[in-house]
């Protein structure tokens, strides 16, 4: 399959990209997830689409100013092609709100500050097994199960992460 997204861009080691976020603040967390569940997404619907001619097809379609662009259009469009459901989306958005408070909060940002704590724990995913965590983890289990399920639902691309989350699939269908 094609892939214009440019090597720089995918993450070739998921679980140290993971690592590395164990050190650093809350704002570096949560844009970093962020762009993961947002390249997730864009793989999930990828997968579903016709095989484009050429990487300027991809380009095309995801760049600035294309219709897939932004993670609100590609949540709506992953809603719309059965890749996620309701819950799903709702919790997807909840991220992308998340990680937009992240981005353009001028002022120090942590997972206690009340924007994000109240969205954090509005967050259906892993919310049953991580209530009594502190909120960054509480984050980074429901953005790790939607990476995990959007990859898998992307499929042969990501083969060793497809197999290792199959047990996670039904998550999206929520």
């Amino acid at each position: 399959m094609i892939r214009a997204t440019m090597a720089r861009h995918i993450p070739k080691d998921w679980e140290a990209v993971f690592a590395e976020l164990d050190g650093v603040n809350d704002r570096a967390v949560i844009l970093v997830v962020g762009s993961l569940i947002d390249y997730a997404l864009a793989e999930a619907i990828k997968s579903r689409l016709r095989e484009p001619d050429s990487d300027k097809a991809w380009n095309d379609l995801f760049k600035e100013s294309g219709p897939l662009q932004t993670w609100s259009q590609k949540t709506t469009v992953a809603y719309f092609l059965k890749i996620i459901g309701p819950i799903a989306r709702a919790d997807i958005d909840l991220l992308r709100s998340i990680r937009n408070e992240a981005a353009h909060d001028m002022n120090p940002v942590t997972f206690d500050a009340e924007k994000i704590a109240d969205k954090v724990r509005k967050l259906q995913m892993g919310n049953e097994h991580t209530k009594q965590h502190p909120l960054r983890q509480q984050f980074l289990v429901a953005a790790r199960m939607y990476i995990a399920n959007l990859i898998l639902r992307a499929g042969d691309s990501h083969a060793e992460i497809a197999q290792a989350s199959a047990a996670l699939a039904p998550y999206l269908d929520r």
